[in-house]
């Protein structure tokens, strides 16, 4: 072996010590393992019980892989909304204090703001905020633990935040509509359109019915009172179920309303959706060739 080989082979060793103590860094303390607000998995809830003083108590149940409200109304439940809220199962805790060794009432947990129930697994209980990092003081069973506090607001959003907006939800098929100046109907697997109109094809009837499988409303509203009845409805048929989802139509200059009575809930749409949800629509194409006609 040359001197030359000999003196590489040192560097060599001299480089791999210093990687192995970069790495390894001795003498310094391991940072410690973070520490979860619990060991429950996402996968595994069903049901979730928000309890938030002063406003409604929400429950959701999952079925068929979707969410479900069950209180304050029976519909379905916006699942992206549900789904940021399990986050919480798996938020790492700032620090942890055993609650017997502090006072609940200092820490705003005697009457908790909000209150969260995953399954029968133990309530979390949000109280005060922890004054010098703005974070938020949480109780599950003996411990007290400090988390972020964005969880803190979404909880105690609308309820209306927590409800799906779509109008017809994944998976449901419409197979009949009935409009205040149309009716579209699916008989013997052929949409029929009632009164009768050929000025219009089928790819209109397509294109209205699409409008109502993917229409989502700009916001939710409690029914408060009935309105006044403008004698103008929309009635759905969906496959599978007897009774159909009827709406009260109310129009303004900048939104026109689904009322939905029999949910007390209203569906706000927007008012440049009007003419695509209410009546059939002649693409440009069919335009075009009217216009030929025409001439």
């Amino acid at each position: 072996m040359t001197s030359r080989t000999r003196l590489n082979l040192a560097l060599l060793l001299i480089v791999l010590s210093l990687m192995t103590i970069v790495v390894l860094e001795p003498g310094k303390t391991p940072e410690p393992e973070a520490v979860l607000l619990t060991n429950l998995n996402s996968s595994d809830i069903n049901k979730i019980k928000i309890t938030r003083r002063d406003i409604d108590t929400i429950v959701l149940e999952k079925k068929s892989d979707h969410w479900k409200m069950l209180s304050p109304y029976t519909l379905a439940a916006n699942d992206y909304k549900v789904e940021a809220v399990m986050k919480l199962l798996k938020i790492e805790s700032a620090a942890q204090y055993d609650i017997n060794q502090l006072d609940p009432v200092n820490y705003g947990l005697i009457n908790p703001a909000v209150s969260i129930l995953f399954n029968d697994s133990p309530q979390i209980d949000f109280g005060n905020l922890e004054p010098l990092h703005k974070q938020r003081y949480v109780r599950i069973d003996q411990q007290l633990h400090i988390i972020p506090d964005y969880y803190y607001y979404q909880l105690v959003s609308s309820v209306t935040d927590y409800l799906d907006h779509a109008l017809i939800h994944e998976g449901e098929k419409i197979t009949r509509i009935e409009l205040p100046e149309l009716t579209l109907a699916l008989i013997d697997k052929k949409w029929t359109l009632s009164p009768e109109n050929k000025n219009y094809s089928a790819d209109a009837f397509t294109d209205l019915l699409n409008e109502w499988q993917y229409a989502h409303a700009v916001e939710l509203r409690p029914l408060t009172k009935p309105r006044k009845n403008t004698g103008k409805s929309i009635r759905i048929f969906l496959q599978g179920r007897d009774i159909p989802i009827e709406y009260s139509l109310y129009q303004m200059e900048d939104e026109f309303i689904l009322s939905r009575v029999d949910k007390n809930i209203e569906y706000v749409m927007a008012a440049d959706k009007t003419d695509a949800l209410l009546s059939l629509q002649k693409r440009s194409v069919d335009i075009e060739a009217d216009s030929e006609l025409a001439e």
